[in-house]
Parts: structure tokens; sequence; C-alpha cells
């Protein structure tokens, strides 16, 4: 079949759409990514086509990019329109009307408060709360209407199973088998904190602030913000010995970024309680840490808890306790063979269960299901054996 990946809002390159999905589909597909970017460009990676539409550079200006998305959609002509957020989804159902195209859609947030959220709606106001309620039954009425239905967790996909959809569970598992490098005894201090672009309820001020306590007590230890950092580090810490400690990559290419967390000893991963969404999220920066053999600290959210005590590769903390992160990071750093043994349980995690091979797995036995090839369930095929799939 012809696929084609439809994002409006994601990078072309994004973990999640390219690196892992596309990619898999590229095994037994044609695959075609479409998504925004700086400038208008095809190119081909990994047997993926990448095609760039150009982006305004104000989202007051997203009516274009839905338009210019579209436009190459429907010059691609593909088989299989593979949506991942709720305007896409939109296109994807212009599409089936129009020229009769089966569509997926492939859910990666509670969009209903995700998207009041991204543009900048107060959290509680009555324009929120109207948008939700937009939101909410609009993209029901939409996704009951595709031909298959994917959520990267179950309690996103809870809403959909109360709609009575049953989508099938695609998880942000680490892929496994890159051959990334795992140091199993590590020496030294550097506490590492990953975010595609640090926001504010990425914890991004409760992170610095707490190991900046942790640097009274162990003054070699060290702080790396791996990734786009927002925030101005200099207004959180004033104290110009401290900031010499706190180090930003910028983004960072996919191996690059791995080689970063792989130097590492600690993995951060405090996103504050700001909505609904982050609450009930499982990042895929929980499954880099544990692929690299980092023992993390970690917001005790819902999904995150279910990973870190099924694992047992670290310390939840309430993300908006300082104190409680500070202390959370002094305890791994003062018990190295503690958390040694924590980062050995989240690498032996991803081998054994928590890998994309899973993952892979389900994704095509649902697009076999489209050609009437195999019934497929909304749970992930467990693993063949105790190594799991990779």
């Amino acid at each position: 079949m012809k696929v084609c990946m439809v994002s409006t809002t994601h990078r072309p390159t994004d973990g999640r759409i390219f690196q892992k999905e596309a990619r898999s589909l590229a095994k037994a597909h044609t695959v075609t990514v479409i998504a925004p970017g700086a400038t208008a460009e095809t190119t081909t990676e990994e047997q993926v086509r990448i095609v760039t539409v150009q982006q305004p550079g104000s989202f007051a200006l997203h009516p274009i990019t839905l338009l210019r998305v579209f436009r190459e959609c429907w010059r691609q002509d593909a088989d299989v329109y593979h949506c991942h957020e709720p305007d896409a989804l939109l296109i994807g159902m212009a599409l089936r009307v129009l020229r009769g195209k089966r569509v997926i859609y492939d859910v990666h947030e509670h969009w209903p408060t995700e998207i009041p959220f991204d543009l900048h709606v107060a959290q509680g106001s009555r324009l929120q709360r109207v948008l939700t309620a937009i939101v909410d039954p609009l993209e029901l009425f939409l996704a009951r209407r595709a031909d298959g239905t994917i959520a990267v967790s179950d309690s996103v996909a809870e809403r959909f199973r109360d709609a009575g959809l049953d989508p099938v569970i695609i998880a942000n598992y680490s892929i496994a088998d890159l051959e990334i490098p795992c140091t199993p005894r590590r020496e030294g201090k550097r506490i590492l904190y990953m975010a595609g672009n640090m926001q504010a309820f990425h914890g991004i001020r409760e992170c610095i602030l707490a190991v900046s306590q942790v640097f009274s007590r162990h003054p070699d230890a060290s702080l790396t913000l791996v990734g786009n950092v927002r925030d101005d580090v200099g207004a959180i810490v004033p104290d110009e010995h401290t900031r010499e400690r706190i180090h930003t990559t910028g983004f960072l290419p996919y191996r690059r970024m791995y080689e970063t967390l792989g130097a590492g000893e600690i993995g951060l991963l405090v996103f504050q309680p700001a909505y609904y969404n982050i609450s009930i999220g499982l990042p895929n920066k929980l499954f880099d840490y544990m692929l690299v053999g980092l023992p993390v600290v970690a917001s005790d959210f819902p999904e995150i808890r279910n990973v870190v005590n099924d694992a047992g590769c670290g310390i939840l903390v309430d993300p908006t306790d300082i104190g409680a992160i500070a202390d959370a990071v002094t305890y791994l750093l003062e018990n190295p063979d503690e958390a040694r043994q924590m980062g050995e349980n989240g690498r032996r995690a991803i081998e054994q269960r928590y890998n994309w091979g899973r993952m892979e797995t389900s994704l095509l036995a649902l697009y076999r299901n489209l050609n009437g090839e195999a019934p497929v369930s909304g749970r992930p095929a467990e693993p063949a054996s105790e190594e799991g799939l990779q």
C-alpha cells in the first residue's frame, strides 16, 4: 500500500511519526511523510519520502499550513492517510469523501485540553471550557468515521473507548536495537533533563531550582538541559557560579541525543500538572532515559507511575515540590549502587517489554487488517519470548 503520514504541527522527522511509525511501515509499504517546516522541500531518508510544506511564521496563519498540507496530500494519491492531529484528521476525512481514501487516526494527546493550552487560553476560563466542549465531540465524530484508531496510551484511549471505539495502543516505547551506548558503571554527577522545547509545564524552573540545592551538597555535580530552552536560566538562577554548572545543548539530532544521554548519570522528568493532558501523559523521554540505563526522578503521574513501579527504575516525586526533587537526586548521587541497579532495571525493562519492536508488530498488524489479511485487537502484541522483540 501507499501510506501517507499527515501532520499539521509536528516536525517532519518527529520521533514518533518518522523515526518509529514511518520507518516501521516502510518495511512493508511505500511511505511518505507530509509535515510543516521552515521551507518547502522533498527528500528521502531511511526509505521514507519526506515532503515539507512551508509553514508561515505566525500561528494565526495556520489555515494556510492546512491548505498546503491538503494540497500535498491530494498530490500523493495514497491508499491510506495516517493522521496525527484533529485538523490532520479533518484533511483525511475530506480525502475520504472526495476520493474514497482510507484514514487512520493516531491520537498522541488529549486534544480537548491540549488545543486550548496551545492557543494560550487560560486554564479554567470560560473560553477554555467552550473550546474543550467543541473539540471533544468533533474529534470523536471524525474518529468514528476513520478506518482505524491508534492511541499512545490507555489514558488517551479512554474517552474513545467510552465512545464505542477500540483504539490500538501504539506507545512511544524506545527503539531497543539502535546500538545506543549504555554505560553500566557510571562514575560522575552529571544530571540530565530533556524536552524538545522546554516550557513551563516541563518543569524547567523546578528542575533548575532543585538541582541548585543539590549543588550545595555536591559541588562537583552539573546539569545538562537537552533541547531548546525557552526560559531564561539566568533569571531562574541569578548566581553566576551556579549557572556555570548548567549547560544547554539546544535541539540535537536523534543519534546525538542518545549519545548525550548515555554520558549522564541521572535523568529528570518533572512535568508539572498544568492541565489534564500533561497529568495523563506518558512522555517518550522516560523510555529514552531507560534505554541508556539512567535511573530517573519522575513526576508521580498515573501512566509514569505504572512504568517506573513496574520496572523499578527510579524515584517518583511530587513535581511541584522542589525539595522533594532535590532530595531524590541527592539520594541517587549518594547511593550509587542503588542508582546503578535502577538504571540496569530500566534498560532490562526496555529490552523485555517497553521496546518499539512490540509496537511495530501491532502497527503492521493494523495495516494488514486494512487489507483484510488478519484481525487485530486494541491491545499491543505480547512479546514472543522473555527477551521481547527488538
